[in-house]
């Protein structure tokens, strides 16, 4: 009798761990659930970045078009302090559609390249651990160039420490270089791209060519022509944003937009309705 009363009580205790165990399970799930309900992942988001001198100011205008025809609802401040020290907003929310990353460089008129890929590739570091896995980027004027250079850098890649790039909008590239700084910036362009004459500055970028080859990115070229037979837009030569053409190969593909008239002047593409339509075909397609 004793050895029945035994048996009954441990087969009593297993029943009660095992009960135990089911519970803590069931509650460890509800808590993990409820731990990641406000955590974004597999997402992707748009970042902006402005041009020289410039601040998000001339960023808001495109997100706002994007906002108010649903392809996002929201925008997402980022700065990167004179410190070099990046501030983020607020962190990406399990709601939140397509979130737009407006950049802002506090030192706006830095030209060190490599300097400005650094704060890049923290950005997009940031990015990854709040679930963004994929980016659409979209620079102007010299915005293009904290692109170029956060491509060159991580053109080898680096595991998943940034998302992927899908797509990518240039608006007034400066390729190959300015029309007040290089006199080669007009230069006739072959008919793959290549310009004739190519700058120092062009040069530079010469290694894009094997970021593109390595991976697939959609890449929109819009230029403007605000001065008729001039082929400009007040600050960069139509060829030298045309010139990106020959750095972009295969798989990546290429693509361009001119805006001609008083809107293709250089600080108006970014608040230019026929850019915004552009940029939002681009992006949904």
């Amino acid at each position: 009798m004793k050895k029945t009363h035994g048996i009954i009580g441990l087969l009593v205790i297993i029943l009660l761990v095992l009960i135990g165990y089911a519970v803590f399970q069931s509650l460890n799930a509800q808590h993990k659930t409820a731990t990641n309900s406000s955590t974004a992942s597999g997402k992707t988001a748009t970042v902006f970045f402005h041009g020289y001198g410039s601040s998000r100011n001339a960023e808001k205008s495109m997100a706002q078009y994007l906002v108010d025809q649903g392809y996002s609802n929201r925008r997402v401040n980022v700065t990167v302090k004179d410190n070099d020290q990046v501030e983020m907003g607020r962190r990406i929310q399990k709601e939140d559609k397509n979130p737009l990353i407006l950049v802002q460089f506090d030192n706006n008129k830095n030209q060190d390249f490599t300097k400005t890929a650094a704060w890049v590739q923290t950005i997009m570091t940031n990015l990854k651990k709040q679930g963004i896995d994929q980016v659409n980027v979209v620079g102007h004027s010299m915005g293009n160039m904290a692109i170029a250079y956060y491509l060159m850098a991580t053109a080898d890649g680096k595991g998943d420490s940034f998302p992927v790039v899908k797509k990518q909008i240039d608006l007034a590239g400066t390729y190959n270089g300015l029309m007040s700084t290089e006199p080669e910036s007009d230069s006739p362009l072959k008919d793959d791209g290549q310009p004739v004459n190519q700058s120092a500055y062009y040069k530079r970028l010469l290694p894009l060519r094997e970021y593109y080859q390595k991976h697939q990115v959609q890449v929109l070229n819009i230029y403007g022509n605000s001065q008729g037979s001039g082929n400009n837009d007040t600050t960069v030569y139509n060829n030298s944003s045309k010139s990106l053409k020959y750095l972009v190969q295969s798989p990546s593909t290429y693509e361009e937009k001119l805006i001609t008239g008083a809107d293709g002047q250089h600080s108006k593409l970014h608040e230019n309705k026929e850019v915004d339509a552009a940029m939002l075909a681009f992006l949904k397609k």
